[in-house]
């Protein structure tokens, strides 16, 4: 079973879902999860680690695509949602920052 279950007509059938909280948080916590799991961050350590999404999209016969990183002192953990699998990134900022920008270029462009 995937992270996410067939959402209901509504707001998620939207494709930029940059701004749904419970996806985002769905996807945190999971990541978080995935960091914990591989001692990458301490559960005790889990106060003040930061997010940002590149891009959060709900793309039509796709589901859900994402880019986001977490952040937790010197350190930043990058993430992606595809085929409705989390996966665990070795990118740099750069990497990043292009790949959120072609994808927000493909799949927001004009709406």
């Amino acid at each position: 079973m995937g992270i996410f279950s067939k959402p209901k007509r509504s707001q998620e059938d939207e494709v930029n879902q940059i701004n749904n909280r419970k996806y985002k948080e769905v996807l945190l916590d999971h990541a978080l999860a995935v960091l914990v799991d591989q001692n990458e961050i301490q559960t005790k350590d889990l106060e003040g680690v930061k997010a940002e999404f590149g891009y959060l999209l709900n793309i039509p016969g796709h589901g859900i695509e994402a880019l986001f990183k977490i952040m937790k002192d010197d350190k930043v953990f990058y993430f992606a949602m595809q085929q409705n699998a989390l996966k665990y990134l070795t990118i740099n900022e750069e990497q990043f920052k292009s790949v959120t920008e072609n994808m927000i270029r493909m799949h927001l462009n004009g709406n």
